[in-house]
């Protein structure tokens, strides 16, 4: 009996660590830095703080710049971490894993983003096969004759493709390219008709997926 009430007793002491660990703020916290490379535990903790008693307050960072949470529930944030570049980030369960979506985008001067996957040990999900980051051939959905093609190469330097979650619950993925952003008006009215403005994706599992139309 006395065996069976410590079993008891610990259970009820980690209950409260279980149901914390299951929300998007203590993974926000728990972030070792790789990400939050500006922001300490602490600068992490006033902010979910000042945001759950209705404040939206910018946060001095390592840097002297502003940070501020712009966005939160129980399994999405997104931050504006320095003038240059917003986080977002989404929870969700994958058969039994919890997978930490997240999204950096640094937004000058035309918004480009990267995607990584993360368990709830902070550990990356490493495999390309999980999600394809899309490339300006892939919002192409008119074929270009070879001068229009060479035309767009020698004009785009580098693709630039936003991303960001999307829907009420944010399990939808957006791809945007930055084309008119980047070129002159003149210039992107030649290529306009070529491209599609947006990917969406959706989650299966471990993967992200393109939405099929």
């Amino acid at each position: 009996m006395r065996r069976l009430f410590s079993i008891i007793a610990l259970s009820v002491a980690l209950l409260p660590l279980t149901v914390t660990a299951r929300t998007i703020a203590d993974f926000f916290a728990s972030e070792p830095g790789e990400i939050f490379t500006l922001l300490t535990r602490t600068h992490r903790l006033d902010m979910v703080d000042y945001y759950r008693s209705g404040q939206q307050v910018a946060i001095q960072n390592n840097m002297e710049g502003a940070s501020q949470l712009l966005e939160m529930d129980s399994t999405y944030l997104k931050l504006q971490s320095s003038a240059g570049k917003v986080v977002e980030m989404r929870m969700r369960l994958a058969g039994k894993d919890t997978v930490i979506t997240v999204i950096e985008t640094v937004m000058a001067p035309v918004p480009d983003s990267r995607l990584t996957q993360w368990n709830t040990h902070w550990q990356q999900y490493t495999s390309d096969r999980l999600f394809a980051m899309p490339g300006i051939d892939d919002f192409i959905v008119k074929k270009m004759n070879g001068d229009t093609r060479a035309d767009l190469q020698a004009v785009m330097l580098f693709p630039l493709v936003q991303l960001t979650f999307k829907g009420d619950n944010h399990d939808i993925i957006e791809a945007t390219h930055g084309l008119e952003q980047f070129l002159a008006p003149n210039e992107y009215k030649r290529f306009a008709e070529y491209f599609k403005p947006s990917i969406r994706y959706r989650f299966d599992g471990l993967k992200i997926k393109p939405v099929k139309k």
